[in-house]
């Protein structure tokens, strides 16, 4: 039996506002989509693609799910919260994205699920909230074809204590980086880099790596956040696929590919 994990039912406003409606989140979604635009799930100019299935894990209000199935592919998505599922499918309906929405945490979806086995599992920035995340990633490559794709992104403990450091909240640090009192939208449980590709690496091939926000979140001067926004894009996505920005992103997205045996 699993602990209760975080979801944002009684908070999905205050999540629209402070993920999808910052810079911070504009730059994680593009950058998320250039690295599936990369794995081949975007036809290119003169170039078809193969629709794929796949299974969007703590798809929230739908950016992403909606966004792939705009490229042809057969989308399922997992959200536990009810008004956050009830929004996707708005989000979804106004641009005729034809997605699969269920209602309910990932492991019961996954206990239940009957159907054949997916292509592609796009889990992003759900791993931090996650109470046993050793075990939910064993969930994961249960629904995942063998050969099939993992699209995981999870919050970084490394880029935490670097920017905690930069701040000089040494009191904190020595405390083990233990609020007092939990913010609402701050990850419950933020993840050693090392340790998640240890669990990934058991079942599969990490074939791609890059920090996200990993200059970004460092700025000294915020307002270039917005005056200088395509240019940040564009050096993010220039440097974050190599070390040292790979441990420097605030988060790090990964892509398995799962052993064919």
């Amino acid at each position: 039996m699993y602990k209760p994990d975080q979801n944002f039912t009684d908070i999905a406003n205050k999540f629209a506002d402070n993920i999808y409606k910052t810079t911070k989140g504009r730059l994680r979604l593009a950058v998320l989509q250039q690295d599936l635009t990369n794995q081949g799930l975007v036809a290119g100019q003169n170039q078809a693609i193969a629709p794929q299935r796949i299974l969007d894990i703590g798809a929230g209000l739908g950016h992403m799910s909606v966004w792939l199935a705009q490229q042809g592919h057969h989308l399922t998505a997992v959200e536990v919260a009810p008004n956050m599922v009830e929004s996707a499918k708005v989000f979804a309906q106004q641009l005729a994205a034809e997605v699969d929405f269920h209602c309910q945490p990932a492991q019961d979806f996954i206990r239940a699920y009957q159907g054949e086995q997916f292509d592609w599992l796009i889990c992003h920035a759900v791993l931090e909230w996650i109470a046993e995340p050793q075990a939910f990633v064993d969930y994961l490559f249960k629904v995942l074809k063998p050969g099939g794709k993992l699209s995981i992104m999870f919050f970084n403990n490394t880029a935490k204590l670097i920017g905690n450091l930069l701040y000089g909240n040494f009191d904190y640090i020595n405390s083990g980086m233990r609020a007092k009192k939990q913010v609402r939208l701050s990850p419950n449980y933020p993840q050693e880099p090392q340790q998640v590709y240890t669990w990934l690496e058991r079942y599969g091939k990490i074939v791609h790596k890059r920090g996200v926000r990993c200059f970004h979140d460092y700025m000294i001067d915020r307002t270039m956040w917005h005056s200088h926004f395509e240019q940040i894009v564009e050096q993010e996505l220039a440097v974050s696929d190599s070390e040292p920005f790979i441990s420097m992103g605030k988060y790090i997205h990964v892509v398995v590919e799962k052993h064919s045996n």
